[in-house]
Protein backbone atom coordinates (compact mmCIF):
# COMPACT_ATOMS: atom_id res chain seq x y z
CA UNK A 1 0.00 0.00 0.00
CA UNK A 2 2.88 2.57 0.80
CA UNK A 3 4.80 1.41 -2.54
CA UNK A 4 1.46 2.59 -4.13
CA UNK A 5 0.87 5.70 -2.74
CA UNK A 6 4.33 6.39 -3.29
CA UNK A 7 3.93 6.41 -7.12
CA UNK A 8 0.73 7.60 -7.31
CA UNK A 9 2.67 10.73 -5.54
CA UNK A 10 5.47 10.14 -7.92
CA UNK A 11 3.06 10.22 -11.23
CA UNK A 12 1.26 13.59 -9.79
CA UNK A 13 4.24 15.06 -9.91
CA UNK A 14 5.98 14.27 -12.94
CA UNK A 15 2.45 14.89 -15.09
CA UNK A 16 0.46 17.30 -13.41
CA UNK A 17 -2.35 14.58 -13.08
CA UNK A 18 -3.91 12.37 -10.67
CA UNK A 19 -3.99 8.81 -10.96
CA UNK A 20 -7.13 8.46 -13.75
CA UNK A 21 -7.75 11.94 -14.21
CA UNK A 22 -8.07 12.75 -17.78
CA UNK A 23 -5.48 15.48 -19.66
CA UNK A 24 -7.23 18.58 -20.45
CA UNK A 25 -8.57 19.03 -23.94
CA UNK A 26 -6.55 21.04 -26.33
CA UNK A 27 -7.14 22.74 -29.94
CA UNK A 28 -5.03 25.05 -31.65
CA UNK A 29 -6.83 28.09 -33.10
CA UNK A 30 -5.41 30.84 -35.75
CA UNK A 31 -4.55 33.06 -32.47
CA UNK A 32 -3.06 30.37 -30.21
CA UNK A 33 -3.75 27.22 -28.27
CA UNK A 34 -6.48 26.69 -26.14
CA UNK A 35 -6.85 24.12 -23.43
CA UNK A 36 -10.37 23.65 -21.64
CA UNK A 37 -11.81 21.13 -19.35
CA UNK A 38 -14.07 18.13 -19.71
CA UNK A 39 -17.22 16.75 -18.10
CA UNK A 40 -19.52 13.89 -18.47
CA UNK A 41 -18.16 13.45 -21.96
CA UNK A 42 -17.81 16.80 -23.35
CA UNK A 43 -15.38 19.39 -23.77
CA UNK A 44 -15.62 22.89 -23.09
CA UNK A 45 -13.60 25.58 -23.96
CA UNK A 46 -14.84 28.83 -22.45
CA UNK A 47 -14.08 32.35 -23.27
CA UNK A 48 -12.15 32.31 -26.16
CA UNK A 49 -11.40 35.47 -27.97
CA UNK A 50 -12.54 36.34 -31.61
CA UNK A 51 -12.06 39.55 -31.56
CA UNK A 52 -9.97 42.91 -29.89
CA UNK A 53 -10.74 44.70 -26.98
CA UNK A 54 -13.70 47.03 -27.60
CA UNK A 55 -12.82 49.69 -25.41
CA UNK A 56 -10.95 53.05 -25.82
CA UNK A 57 -9.96 53.93 -29.41
CA UNK A 58 -12.17 50.70 -30.45
CA UNK A 59 -15.31 51.68 -29.11
CA UNK A 60 -17.94 52.30 -31.68
CA UNK A 61 -15.67 50.74 -34.74
CA UNK A 62 -15.88 47.06 -35.94
CA UNK A 63 -14.37 44.27 -34.51
CA UNK A 64 -10.89 43.69 -34.59
CA UNK A 65 -8.73 40.81 -34.97
CA UNK A 66 -7.87 39.26 -31.51
CA UNK A 67 -4.31 39.61 -30.38
CA UNK A 68 -2.14 36.41 -31.17
CA UNK A 69 -0.62 34.73 -28.02
CA UNK A 70 2.00 32.09 -26.96
CA UNK A 71 1.71 29.04 -25.15
CA UNK A 72 -1.74 27.26 -23.89
CA UNK A 73 -4.13 29.69 -23.29
CA UNK A 74 -6.82 28.50 -20.23
CA UNK A 75 -10.32 28.28 -21.45
CA UNK A 76 -11.55 26.53 -18.46
CA UNK A 77 -13.98 29.71 -17.61
CA UNK A 78 -16.02 32.55 -19.40
CA UNK A 79 -14.72 35.83 -19.96
CA UNK A 80 -16.12 39.00 -19.55
CA UNK A 81 -19.56 40.20 -20.16
CA UNK A 82 -20.39 42.78 -22.42
CA UNK A 83 -20.68 46.46 -21.00
CA UNK A 84 -24.73 46.57 -19.91
CA UNK A 85 -27.35 47.95 -17.26
CA UNK A 86 -28.81 45.48 -14.93
CA UNK A 87 -31.73 43.50 -16.15
CA UNK A 88 -35.11 45.41 -16.37
CA UNK A 89 -37.67 44.09 -14.23
CA UNK A 90 -41.14 44.93 -15.07
CA UNK A 91 -44.08 46.46 -13.49
CA UNK A 92 -46.18 43.80 -11.87
CA UNK A 93 -43.12 41.67 -11.17
CA UNK A 94 -40.92 39.11 -13.85
CA UNK A 95 -41.43 35.18 -14.77
CA UNK A 96 -37.55 35.01 -14.87
CA UNK A 97 -35.36 33.67 -12.52
CA UNK A 98 -31.85 33.97 -11.47
CA UNK A 99 -30.78 31.62 -14.55
CA UNK A 100 -31.60 33.77 -17.15
CA UNK A 101 -29.07 36.14 -16.68
CA UNK A 102 -25.60 37.02 -16.73
CA UNK A 103 -23.30 36.11 -14.33
CA UNK A 104 -19.72 38.04 -14.89
CA UNK A 105 -17.97 41.07 -14.70
CA UNK A 106 -18.81 43.47 -17.48
CA UNK A 107 -15.99 44.73 -19.53
CA UNK A 108 -15.47 46.26 -23.00
CA UNK A 109 -13.18 43.68 -23.45
CA UNK A 110 -15.83 40.76 -24.01
CA UNK A 111 -15.53 39.96 -27.08
CA UNK A 112 -15.74 35.70 -26.40
CA UNK A 113 -17.05 32.53 -28.00
CA UNK A 114 -17.88 29.31 -25.93
CA UNK A 115 -17.54 25.98 -27.26
CA UNK A 116 -19.42 22.66 -26.30
CA UNK A 117 -18.10 19.65 -27.90
CA UNK A 118 -18.59 15.70 -27.65
CA UNK A 119 -15.43 14.58 -26.06
CA UNK A 120 -15.61 11.18 -28.25
CA UNK A 121 -16.13 12.48 -31.98
CA UNK A 122 -16.29 9.74 -34.45
CA UNK A 123 -17.40 11.65 -36.88
CA UNK A 124 -14.70 14.44 -37.21
CA UNK A 125 -16.73 17.05 -39.13
CA UNK A 126 -19.84 17.68 -37.01
CA UNK A 127 -22.55 19.82 -37.51
CA UNK A 128 -22.06 23.38 -35.56
CA UNK A 129 -25.27 25.51 -33.78
CA UNK A 130 -23.74 28.87 -33.03
CA UNK A 131 -26.43 30.70 -30.28
CA UNK A 132 -26.97 34.38 -30.20
CA UNK A 133 -28.54 35.33 -26.71
CA UNK A 134 -31.40 37.97 -26.48
CA UNK A 135 -32.22 40.56 -24.16
CA UNK A 136 -33.73 43.03 -25.47
CA UNK A 137 -30.26 44.12 -27.40
CA UNK A 138 -29.12 45.83 -24.10
CA UNK A 139 -28.32 43.14 -22.45
CA UNK A 140 -27.60 38.95 -21.92
CA UNK A 141 -24.66 37.11 -22.75
CA UNK A 142 -23.10 34.00 -23.71
CA UNK A 143 -22.41 33.13 -20.37
CA UNK A 144 -25.91 32.75 -19.00
CA UNK A 145 -26.61 29.76 -17.48
CA UNK A 146 -29.71 28.30 -19.47
CA UNK A 147 -27.23 28.83 -22.47
CA UNK A 148 -24.77 26.17 -21.02
CA UNK A 149 -24.29 23.95 -24.40
CA UNK A 150 -22.83 20.24 -22.78
CA UNK A 151 -26.37 19.01 -23.03
CA UNK A 152 -27.25 19.58 -26.66
CA UNK A 153 -23.41 18.84 -27.67
CA UNK A 154 -23.93 15.54 -26.27
CA UNK A 155 -25.95 14.40 -28.83
CA UNK A 156 -23.38 14.48 -32.08
CA UNK A 157 -22.98 18.44 -32.61
CA UNK A 158 -20.98 21.40 -31.86
CA UNK A 159 -22.24 24.20 -29.81
CA UNK A 160 -21.31 27.67 -29.85
CA UNK A 161 -22.06 30.67 -27.55
CA UNK A 162 -20.97 34.35 -28.52
CA UNK A 163 -20.88 37.66 -26.42
CA UNK A 164 -21.53 41.17 -28.86
CA UNK A 165 -21.75 44.62 -27.85
CA UNK A 166 -25.18 45.69 -27.26
CA UNK A 167 -27.16 49.06 -25.84
CA UNK A 168 -25.40 52.13 -26.39
CA UNK A 169 -21.81 50.78 -26.87
CA UNK A 170 -23.29 47.97 -29.45
CA UNK A 171 -25.86 50.31 -31.42
CA UNK A 172 -24.80 53.90 -31.37
CA UNK A 173 -25.20 55.60 -34.86
CA UNK A 174 -23.57 59.43 -35.00
CA UNK A 175 -22.70 61.56 -37.91
CA UNK A 176 -19.22 61.48 -37.27
CA UNK A 177 -19.19 58.13 -36.98
CA UNK A 178 -20.76 57.61 -40.18
CA UNK A 179 -17.85 59.98 -41.54
CA UNK A 180 -15.33 58.39 -39.97
CA UNK A 181 -16.25 55.15 -41.51
CA UNK A 182 -19.11 55.29 -43.94
CA UNK A 183 -21.20 54.40 -41.59
CA UNK A 184 -22.29 53.93 -38.30
CA UNK A 185 -24.64 51.82 -35.64
CA UNK A 186 -24.87 48.18 -36.19
CA UNK A 187 -21.91 47.61 -34.36
CA UNK A 188 -23.23 44.42 -32.12
CA UNK A 189 -24.16 42.97 -35.45
CA UNK A 190 -20.49 43.16 -36.82
CA UNK A 191 -19.43 40.93 -33.88
CA UNK A 192 -21.73 38.43 -34.40
CA UNK A 193 -20.46 38.05 -37.85
CA UNK A 194 -17.21 38.31 -36.58
CA UNK A 195 -17.83 35.56 -34.29
CA UNK A 196 -19.62 33.86 -37.37
CA UNK A 197 -16.26 33.98 -39.55
CA UNK A 198 -14.03 33.11 -36.33
CA UNK A 199 -16.64 30.08 -36.53
CA UNK A 200 -15.27 29.37 -40.16
CA UNK A 201 -11.53 29.81 -39.95
CA UNK A 202 -11.11 27.44 -36.22
CA UNK A 203 -14.43 24.96 -35.94
CA UNK A 204 -12.33 22.69 -38.14
CA UNK A 205 -9.85 21.98 -35.20
CA UNK A 206 -12.49 21.52 -32.71
CA UNK A 207 -14.09 18.44 -34.79
CA UNK A 208 -16.72 20.84 -36.09
CA UNK A 209 -17.42 21.56 -39.89
CA UNK A 210 -18.02 25.03 -41.28
CA UNK A 211 -20.49 23.86 -44.07
CA UNK A 212 -22.58 22.87 -41.81
CA UNK A 213 -23.38 25.78 -39.05
CA UNK A 214 -26.67 27.14 -38.05
CA UNK A 215 -27.20 30.54 -36.88
CA UNK A 216 -29.96 30.50 -33.69
CA UNK A 217 -31.02 32.95 -31.12
CA UNK A 218 -34.19 33.43 -29.13
CA UNK A 219 -35.57 37.48 -28.72
CA UNK A 220 -33.47 39.69 -29.31
CA UNK A 221 -31.09 36.74 -30.78
CA UNK A 222 -33.71 35.57 -33.28
CA UNK A 223 -33.89 39.23 -34.42
CA UNK A 224 -29.97 39.27 -35.10
CA UNK A 225 -30.53 35.85 -36.31
CA UNK A 226 -33.26 37.61 -39.35
CA UNK A 227 -30.65 40.66 -39.80
CA UNK A 228 -27.91 38.06 -40.77
CA UNK A 229 -30.32 36.68 -42.80
CA UNK A 230 -30.73 39.81 -44.51
CA UNK A 231 -27.05 41.08 -44.47
CA UNK A 232 -24.46 41.17 -47.54
CA UNK A 233 -21.72 40.57 -44.82
CA UNK A 234 -23.12 37.35 -43.56
CA UNK A 235 -23.70 35.37 -46.75
CA UNK A 236 -22.30 32.33 -46.99
CA UNK A 237 -21.10 31.77 -43.37
CA UNK A 238 -24.30 29.75 -41.95
CA UNK A 239 -26.85 27.15 -43.59
CA UNK A 240 -29.83 26.51 -41.93
CA UNK A 241 -31.07 29.06 -38.65
CA UNK A 242 -33.44 28.60 -35.62
CA UNK A 243 -35.36 32.20 -34.74
CA UNK A 244 -37.12 31.38 -31.25
CA UNK A 245 -39.48 34.36 -30.25
CA UNK A 246 -39.22 34.41 -33.25
CA UNK A 247 -39.84 35.48 -37.34
CA UNK A 248 -41.83 38.16 -37.58
CA UNK A 249 -41.97 39.52 -34.03
CA UNK A 250 -41.63 43.56 -35.15
CA UNK A 251 -39.33 45.35 -33.31
CA UNK A 252 -38.67 48.42 -35.16
CA UNK A 253 -35.69 49.36 -36.83
CA UNK A 254 -34.60 53.32 -37.22
CA UNK A 255 -33.07 54.19 -40.37
CA UNK A 256 -29.30 56.05 -40.36
CA UNK A 257 -30.33 59.73 -40.62
CA UNK A 258 -32.77 58.91 -37.30
CA UNK A 259 -30.32 56.47 -35.44
CA UNK A 260 -27.58 59.50 -36.16
CA UNK A 261 -29.56 62.26 -34.42
CA UNK A 262 -30.82 59.94 -31.49
CA UNK A 263 -26.78 59.77 -31.38
CA UNK A 264 -26.16 63.28 -31.19
CA UNK A 265 -28.98 63.27 -28.53
CA UNK A 266 -26.98 61.09 -26.49
CA UNK A 267 -23.69 63.01 -27.09
CA UNK A 268 -24.95 66.16 -25.48
CA UNK A 269 -26.81 64.38 -22.90
CA UNK A 270 -22.60 62.73 -21.96
CA UNK A 271 -21.49 66.78 -22.40
CA UNK A 272 -19.11 65.66 -25.30
CA UNK A 273 -18.21 67.39 -27.91
CA UNK A 274 -16.91 65.35 -30.28
CA UNK A 275 -16.33 61.36 -30.82
CA UNK A 276 -13.46 61.12 -29.49
CA UNK A 277 -14.86 62.89 -26.41
CA UNK A 278 -17.31 59.92 -25.46
CA UNK A 279 -14.34 57.48 -26.76
CA UNK A 280 -12.82 58.62 -23.59
CA UNK A 281 -15.28 58.76 -21.32
CA UNK A 282 -15.67 55.95 -18.99
CA UNK A 283 -18.29 53.06 -19.91
CA UNK A 284 -20.39 53.76 -16.74
CA UNK A 285 -20.89 57.87 -17.65
CA UNK A 286 -21.64 56.58 -21.58
CA UNK A 287 -24.25 53.92 -20.57
CA UNK A 288 -25.99 57.16 -17.80
CA UNK A 289 -25.94 59.40 -20.51
CA UNK A 290 -28.03 57.05 -22.44
CA UNK A 291 -30.92 56.82 -19.90
CA UNK A 292 -31.13 60.12 -20.32
CA UNK A 293 -34.97 61.37 -20.53
CA UNK A 294 -34.01 63.71 -23.71
CA UNK A 295 -33.30 60.67 -25.58
CA UNK A 296 -36.82 59.78 -25.41
CA UNK A 297 -39.36 57.40 -23.24
CA UNK A 298 -37.83 54.17 -21.70
CA UNK A 299 -37.43 50.99 -23.77
CA UNK A 300 -35.33 50.08 -26.50
CA UNK A 301 -33.24 52.68 -27.25
CA UNK A 302 -30.15 51.20 -29.31
CA UNK A 303 -30.61 48.49 -31.69
CA UNK A 304 -30.09 47.18 -35.16
CA UNK A 305 -30.64 49.85 -37.61
CA UNK A 306 -31.41 50.13 -41.43
CA UNK A 307 -27.72 51.67 -43.11
CA UNK A 308 -25.79 50.62 -46.08
CA UNK A 309 -22.60 48.76 -44.82
CA UNK A 310 -24.64 45.68 -42.78
CA UNK A 311 -28.28 45.80 -42.97
CA UNK A 312 -28.98 47.75 -45.87
CA UNK A 313 -32.15 45.88 -46.53
CA UNK A 314 -33.60 43.98 -43.57
CA UNK A 315 -36.93 42.77 -45.34
CA UNK A 316 -34.34 41.23 -48.19
CA UNK A 317 -33.93 37.72 -47.13
CA UNK A 318 -30.29 36.85 -48.76
CA UNK A 319 -30.10 33.30 -47.80
CA UNK A 320 -32.32 31.16 -49.13
CA UNK A 321 -32.18 28.18 -46.22
CA UNK A 322 -34.41 26.34 -43.74
CA UNK A 323 -35.63 27.91 -40.57
CA UNK A 324 -36.84 26.70 -37.29
CA UNK A 325 -38.63 29.25 -35.65
CA UNK A 326 -41.93 29.44 -33.09
CA UNK A 327 -43.36 31.07 -30.10
CA UNK A 328 -44.30 30.26 -26.75
CA UNK A 329 -47.87 30.19 -26.09
CA UNK A 330 -47.93 33.48 -23.70
CA UNK A 331 -45.64 35.95 -24.73
CA UNK A 332 -46.81 39.20 -23.90
CA UNK A 333 -47.66 37.69 -20.23
CA UNK A 334 -44.98 40.14 -18.54
CA UNK A 335 -46.93 43.00 -20.59
CA UNK A 336 -49.52 45.56 -19.42
CA UNK A 337 -52.26 44.49 -21.20
CA UNK A 338 -52.02 40.65 -20.64
CA UNK A 339 -54.61 41.12 -17.20
CA UNK A 340 -56.92 43.69 -18.25
CA UNK A 341 -59.88 43.29 -16.80
CA UNK A 342 -62.34 45.59 -18.34
CA UNK A 343 -64.47 45.23 -21.86
CA UNK A 344 -63.45 48.48 -22.35
CA UNK A 345 -59.44 48.03 -21.62
CA UNK A 346 -60.38 44.92 -24.43
CA UNK A 347 -61.93 47.60 -26.62
CA UNK A 348 -59.25 49.94 -26.60
CA UNK A 349 -56.53 47.24 -26.85
CA UNK A 350 -58.22 46.17 -29.98
CA UNK A 351 -58.88 49.70 -31.68
CA UNK A 352 -55.15 50.05 -30.70
CA UNK A 353 -54.39 46.83 -32.13
CA UNK A 354 -56.08 47.04 -35.52
CA UNK A 355 -57.50 50.41 -36.01
CA UNK A 356 -59.64 50.98 -38.72
CA UNK A 357 -60.30 46.96 -38.64
CA UNK A 358 -61.29 46.98 -34.95
CA UNK A 359 -64.74 46.12 -35.21
CA UNK A 360 -63.74 42.74 -37.46
CA UNK A 361 -61.36 41.67 -34.68
CA UNK A 362 -64.00 42.29 -31.69
CA UNK A 363 -66.09 39.69 -33.76
CA UNK A 364 -63.33 37.25 -32.40
CA UNK A 365 -62.17 38.68 -29.58
CA UNK A 366 -64.90 39.88 -27.50
CA UNK A 367 -65.87 39.53 -23.49
CA UNK A 368 -67.47 40.95 -20.55
CA UNK A 369 -66.10 42.69 -17.38
CA UNK A 370 -63.79 40.06 -15.62
CA UNK A 371 -62.34 36.94 -16.59
CA UNK A 372 -63.73 37.19 -19.89
CA UNK A 373 -62.16 40.29 -20.97
CA UNK A 374 -58.79 39.02 -19.68
CA UNK A 375 -59.01 35.77 -21.06
CA UNK A 376 -60.29 37.48 -24.53
CA UNK A 377 -57.03 39.47 -24.45
CA UNK A 378 -55.24 36.84 -23.79
CA UNK A 379 -56.25 34.79 -26.98
CA UNK A 380 -55.76 37.98 -29.11
CA UNK A 381 -52.22 38.85 -27.91
CA UNK A 382 -51.19 34.79 -28.20
CA UNK A 383 -52.72 34.38 -31.59
CA UNK A 384 -51.48 37.89 -33.17
CA UNK A 385 -48.14 36.75 -32.48
CA UNK A 386 -48.82 33.49 -34.35
CA UNK A 387 -50.48 35.49 -37.06
CA UNK A 388 -47.34 37.74 -37.26
CA UNK A 389 -45.43 34.58 -37.76
CA UNK A 390 -47.23 33.28 -40.62
CA UNK A 391 -47.45 36.73 -42.06
CA UNK A 392 -43.55 36.46 -42.25
CA UNK A 393 -43.44 32.86 -43.54
CA UNK A 394 -46.18 34.14 -46.18
CA UNK A 395 -43.29 36.85 -47.85
CA UNK A 396 -41.12 34.30 -48.30
CA UNK A 397 -40.25 33.19 -52.02
CA UNK A 398 -42.95 30.52 -52.93
CA UNK A 399 -40.27 27.94 -53.59
CA UNK A 400 -37.99 28.39 -50.61
CA UNK A 401 -36.66 26.26 -47.99
CA UNK A 402 -39.19 24.86 -45.79
CA UNK A 403 -40.07 26.84 -42.63
CA UNK A 404 -40.56 24.10 -39.19
CA UNK A 405 -42.94 26.37 -36.75
CA UNK A 406 -43.97 25.65 -33.35
CA UNK A 407 -45.99 27.02 -30.41
CA UNK A 408 -44.15 25.70 -26.98
CA UNK A 409 -47.40 25.41 -24.08
CA UNK A 410 -46.08 24.52 -20.71
CA UNK A 411 -45.97 26.76 -18.22
CA UNK A 412 -42.26 26.30 -16.03
CA UNK A 413 -43.21 25.30 -12.03
CA UNK A 414 -42.14 27.94 -9.75
CA UNK A 415 -43.89 30.40 -11.59
CA UNK A 416 -47.35 32.19 -11.16
CA UNK A 417 -48.80 30.06 -14.09
CA UNK A 418 -52.10 32.06 -13.46
CA UNK A 419 -49.92 35.30 -14.03
CA UNK A 420 -47.21 34.27 -16.61
CA UNK A 421 -48.41 31.30 -18.16
CA UNK A 422 -46.07 29.94 -20.60
CA UNK A 423 -43.74 33.29 -20.73
CA UNK A 424 -41.27 34.61 -23.01
CA UNK A 425 -38.01 32.45 -22.94
CA UNK A 426 -40.00 29.87 -21.30
CA UNK A 427 -39.13 26.78 -23.69
CA UNK A 428 -34.71 27.93 -22.78
CA UNK A 429 -34.36 25.41 -20.55
CA UNK A 430 -35.99 22.65 -22.36
CA UNK A 431 -34.30 23.43 -25.58
CA UNK A 432 -30.89 23.34 -24.28
CA UNK A 433 -31.36 20.50 -21.34
CA UNK A 434 -30.43 22.74 -18.51
CA UNK A 435 -33.28 22.38 -15.93
CA UNK A 436 -30.16 21.41 -13.77
CA UNK A 437 -28.97 24.87 -14.14
CA UNK A 438 -32.86 26.32 -12.18
CA UNK A 439 -34.12 25.91 -8.50
CA UNK A 440 -37.71 25.49 -9.93
CA UNK A 441 -39.05 22.10 -9.13
CA UNK A 442 -38.87 20.36 -11.85
CA UNK A 443 -40.42 16.78 -12.11
CA UNK A 444 -40.08 13.80 -14.83
CA UNK A 445 -42.13 15.55 -17.38
CA UNK A 446 -40.19 18.19 -17.05
CA UNK A 447 -37.07 16.18 -18.20
CA UNK A 448 -39.30 14.40 -20.87
CA UNK A 449 -40.24 17.56 -22.35
CA UNK A 450 -36.89 18.89 -22.82
CA UNK A 451 -35.32 15.54 -24.09
CA UNK A 452 -37.86 16.17 -26.96
CA UNK A 453 -36.93 19.34 -27.95
CA UNK A 454 -33.16 18.79 -27.66
CA UNK A 455 -33.67 16.07 -29.95
CA UNK A 456 -35.94 17.88 -32.01
CA UNK A 457 -33.21 21.15 -32.27
CA UNK A 458 -30.43 18.85 -32.82
CA UNK A 459 -31.65 16.74 -35.65
CA UNK A 460 -32.48 20.57 -37.08
CA UNK A 461 -28.72 21.17 -36.66
CA UNK A 462 -27.66 18.26 -38.39
CA UNK A 463 -30.28 17.63 -41.24
CA UNK A 464 -31.88 21.20 -41.97
CA UNK A 465 -35.35 19.27 -39.94
CA UNK A 466 -36.16 18.24 -37.01
CA UNK A 467 -37.66 14.94 -37.55
CA UNK A 468 -36.43 11.43 -36.14
CA UNK A 469 -37.06 8.05 -35.65
CA UNK A 470 -39.49 7.61 -32.90
CA UNK A 471 -40.48 11.19 -32.70
CA UNK A 472 -43.79 13.13 -33.70
CA UNK A 473 -43.36 14.32 -37.39
CA UNK A 474 -43.09 17.70 -37.41
CA UNK A 475 -44.49 19.07 -40.38
CA UNK A 476 -43.31 21.92 -42.72
CA UNK A 477 -45.25 25.06 -42.58
CA UNK A 478 -45.72 24.74 -46.21
CA UNK A 479 -48.78 22.11 -44.99
CA UNK A 480 -50.42 25.04 -43.34
CA UNK A 481 -49.55 23.23 -39.72
CA UNK A 482 -47.49 23.81 -36.86
CA UNK A 483 -45.99 21.82 -34.40
CA UNK A 484 -47.45 22.15 -30.62
CA UNK A 485 -44.70 21.33 -27.94
CA UNK A 486 -45.18 20.66 -24.61
CA UNK A 487 -47.00 17.80 -22.27
CA UNK A 488 -48.35 16.47 -25.71
CA UNK A 489 -46.55 16.66 -28.98
CA UNK A 490 -48.37 17.03 -31.66
CA UNK A 491 -49.34 18.78 -35.56
CA UNK A 492 -51.86 22.05 -34.94
CA UNK A 493 -53.66 23.93 -37.22
CA UNK A 494 -52.50 27.64 -36.24
CA UNK A 495 -55.25 29.61 -36.47
CA UNK A 496 -58.74 28.93 -36.90
CA UNK A 497 -59.95 29.55 -40.83
CA UNK A 498 -61.72 33.19 -40.71
CA UNK A 499 -59.37 34.73 -38.16
CA UNK A 500 -56.27 33.41 -40.55
CA UNK A 501 -58.18 35.39 -43.44
CA UNK A 502 -59.33 38.19 -41.15
CA UNK A 503 -55.23 38.63 -40.42
CA UNK A 504 -54.33 38.18 -43.44
CA UNK A 505 -56.51 41.00 -45.03
CA UNK A 506 -54.88 43.59 -42.11
CA UNK A 507 -51.29 42.95 -43.23
CA UNK A 508 -52.66 43.62 -47.17
CA UNK A 509 -54.32 46.54 -46.12
CA UNK A 510 -51.09 47.80 -44.28
CA UNK A 511 -51.98 46.67 -40.81
CA UNK A 512 -48.50 46.07 -38.67
CA UNK A 513 -48.74 43.13 -36.83
CA UNK A 514 -45.94 42.06 -33.80
CA UNK A 515 -45.29 39.70 -31.00
CA UNK A 516 -46.12 42.39 -28.27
Amino acid sequence: MIGLTLAASLLVLSTGMAVGQQPAPSVTTETGIVTGSRRDGVDAFLGIPYADDTGGQNRWRAPKPPVKWTGARDTSDFGADCQQDPPYVPPGGSPWSAEYFPTKAMSENCLFVNVWRPAERQDAKLPVMVWIHGGGFSGGSGSVPLYDGASLAARGIIVVTLNYRVGVFGFLAHPALTKEAGSSGNYGLMDQIAALRWVRDNITNFGGDPARVTVAGQSAGAASVHALLASPQAEGLFVRAIAQSGSGMGIPMLHLKDAEALGEKLAVAAGADTIEALRQMPADAVAKAARAPALGPPGIRFSPIVEGAVLPDPDRQRQDIPVLTGLTSDEGSNGRDWSLTSRAQLDALIDRRFGAQAQTFRAFYSGADGHAATEAAQNLLREQAVASMLSWAARRPPKAAPVYAYLFRHPQPGTDATRFGTFHSAELPYVFGTLNKSARPFVDADRRIAATLGAYWANFVRDGHPNGQDMAVWPALSTGRIMSLGDTVTAIDPLEPAKRRAYTDFVAKGGRLSLF
